[in-house]
C-alpha cells in the first residue's frame, strides 16, 4: 500500500517529507504535492516528518480522504518529479552542534567521507545528480534544473559551499538524550 497525500497539503506545500523519501516518488503541483503510488515502496519515512499531517498509508485513510487516492494516482503522472538539493558541509551538523550545547563541547569525528559523492549516488539511481562548489556553479544548476524538471528530468543538486554548522535536520536533534532501555555493559561482553 502506498502513502497518500491529502488535502491537509493544499497551500502548505512543506517538503521535509520529500527530502526523507528514499525514491523521490513526490511530485509538486501549483499548490500541493502528491506521491506517486506506482513509486511509493511504502517505507513511511515522510509520514511523521509532514508538519501539518496531510500524510497517510492508504489503509489508514480518513474515509473523507479517500478520493486523494485517485488524485495522487493521477496527478502523479502530470506533476514533475521534484529536483531535490543538499546542502552539504561534511560534517554532521545536528549532532555536532548537539553536542556542542548539551555535551560540554565533547564532540569528535565529525568529518563525513570527502570521497563520497551524493551526485554520483543519484546518478547510479536514474536521475541526474550535479555537484556544486560556488554560489554562481548554484545559481546555474537550479536554473537548468528548473527546466530540465518540466521535460521530466530529476535532478540532485549536491552543495558543498563550507563547512559552517547548519541547522539541525532532525527534529530530535537539539533534545538531550533519554534513557528508553536499562542498558547494562554486562550485556556487551561475549
Amino acid at each position: 500500500m502506498a502513502f497518500i497525500v491529502t488535502d491537509s497539503c493544499i497551500e502548505c506545500k512543506h517538503t521535509d517529507c520529500v527530502e526523507v523519501c528514499p525514491v523521490d516518488c513526490f511530485y509538486e503541483g501549483e499548490n500541493f504535492l502528491v506521491i506517486s503510488p506506482d513509486e511509493c515502496i511504502d517505507c513511511g519515512l515522510c509520514e511523521p516528518e509532514c508538519p501539518v499531517d496531510a500524510i497517510f498509508s492508504e489503509d489508514e485513510l480518513p474515509a473523507d480522504q479517500i478520493k486523494f487516492i485517485e488524485i495522487n494516482e493521477q496527478l502523479s503522472k502530470e506533476w514533475p518529479n521534484i529536483t531535490m538539493v543538499i546542502f552539504r558541509n561534511y560534517q554532521w551538523g545536528a549532532e555536532k552542534r548537539n553536542s556542542i550545547l548539551w555535551y560540554d563541547n565533547n564532540f569528535v569525528g565529525t568529518e563525513l567521507d570527502p570521497e563520497l559523492s551524493y551526485a554520483k549516488i543519484a546518478e547510479a539511481c536514474g536521475s541526474k545528480g550535479v555537484l556544486v562548489k560556488t554560489q554562481n556553479e548554484l545559481t546555474e544548476a537550479i536554473r537548468v534544473s528548473c527546466q530540465e524538471q518540466q521535460k521530466g528530468i530529476t535532478t540532485f543538486i549536491e552543495v558543498i559551499l563550507n563547512q559552517e554548522l547548519g541547522e539541525p535536520f532532525r527534529r530530535d536533534a537539539m533534545k538531550a538524550p533519554v534513557e528508553v532501555a536499562g542498558i547494562n555493559s554486562a550485556d556487551m561482553q561475549n
